[in-house]
């Protein structure tokens, strides 16, 4: 955005003031010159559709009036105006054309230029005499005209009109629209977190170990691709607003409708897991990552075992590789937990990534592991604790 524009954008009131001006050429050609034998000979020039605007207007303000269509009469006097000057020809340019109440006054100014047929200019003199005369008047010999049109006897007579019109200013005042307070999203969140929390209007129901929680169709649908599926009409939870849920526990189901609400998830405690495994079923991606986050920080040799094995199942790829880094680094820890020994069971192909990482510290490979992948005995491990990672 230009200075100019932000001036504009800023102004409380503007004021224009315009001095519009028109330039029109006209071009009379008249043939055999020399045989005129007239007092005068006469035509015109109008000038049309002269309603300039500023090429820049701020918006609101007023429109400056349209100029009027003015004629302007033009006359050729070959052998002068009377006995006296009958010597020479005479050019004349006048109107008797007067402004109506209400329309821009104007000025004008004229220049004469008389050419030949080869294009040729002879110079004409302005009238600037005493004896009062309508218009305006520019003067030539009539010999030196003769001569100079000849052989082909045209005269081409240029006019150029030089119109000013009275300065015009307008000025106008801006009414500025000013927007009505809007909710924060921080307010958004606190009412709907203050109508999950009161339980008022709502019209569903979720049964977890016995305990009730009460909830929202329409904010349920809103946020979870799974809830809206349950709320269609034709599904016994919709027609029975209510679901039983089995294997979860309540405080996990409460802190889900939390973030449901809300957005957040504040108290998640020792439940990230549980948490990670509710956000996938119900399809909160947003939920997920909070409670990812909470098992990063909450890495510990008795629990990383467990959270890595969740993470292979749900495919947390950044955070398998944050907690075997976690174990590579707390390897006497980690190995000696029951966690480790349960991972050795069930999830054999995280062994197998974990000993890849350790590979990678030669020192680290040979104090934990035997040539053949297994651990040492746990009285070896316990000896080694301080001279080892």
């Amino acid at each position: 955005m230009d200075t100019l524009t932000q001036l504009r954008n800023q102004a409380d009131s503007w004021s224009t003031s315009e001095v519009r001006s028109v330039t029109h050429g006209h071009l009379w050609t008249i043939r055999g010159f020399s045989q005129l034998d007239c007092r005068y000979l006469e035509t015109s020039a109008k000038i049309k559709d002269m309603a300039i605007q500023p090429t820049s207007q701020p918006s609101g303000s007023a429109a400056l009036p349209d100029l009027p269509d003015i004629t302007f009469r033009i006359r050729l006097h070959p052998q002068g105006n009377k006995e006296s000057n009958k010597d020479f020809t005479f050019f004349q340019c006048f109107t008797n054309q007067s402004t109506h109440t209400g329309s821009p006054t104007f000025k004008a100014k004229f220049k004469f230029a008389v050419h030949n047929e080869r294009g040729e200019e002879t110079p004409t003199t302005v009238y600037s005499g005493t004896q009062q005369l309508h218009g305006y008047f520019e003067y030539i010999r009539r010999e030196v005209l003769m001569s100079h049109v000849q052989p082909g006897d045209d005269l081409y007579l240029s006019l150029s009109i030089f119109i000013t019109f009275d300065t015009v200013t307008k000025a106008s005042q801006t009414v500025r629209y000013i927007p009505p307070d809007m909710p924060k999203p921080t307010e958004v969140t606190k009412d709907l977190e203050n109508l999950f929390r009161s339980g008022k209007h709502a019209d569903f129901t979720f049964v977890i170990e016995g305990r009730e929680l009460k909830a929202h169709k329409a904010i349920l649908a809103a946020r979870s691709p799974v809830f809206a599926a349950m709320m269609e009409s034709h599904t016994a939870e919709s027609q029975n607003s209510r679901v039983v849920l089995g294997e979860i526990e309540y405080e996990v189901v409460q802190q889900l409708l939390n973030y449901i609400y809300s957005g957040t998830c504040t108290k998640m405690g020792g439940y990230a897991l549980e948490i990670l495994a509710a956000a996938d079923r119900f399809a909160l991606p947003g939920l997920k990552n909070l409670a990812e986050a909470a098992m990063k920080n909450g890495l510990s040799a008795e629990t990383v075992c467990k959270q890595l094995a969740h993470a292979d199942l749900y495919n947390m790829t950044e955070f398998k590789k944050e907690a075997i880094k976690f174990i590579c680094l707390n390897a006497n820890a980690v190995i000696a937990s029951e966690g480790f020994t349960d991972l050795t069971r069930t999830k054999p192909h995280i062994i197998g990534d974990i000993m890849s990482s350790l590979a990678n510290d030669r020192h680290a490979r040979t104090s934990f592991f035997n040539q053949d992948g297994t651990c040492e005995p746990s009285s070896k491990r316990a000896r080694m604790t301080e001279t080892n990672l």
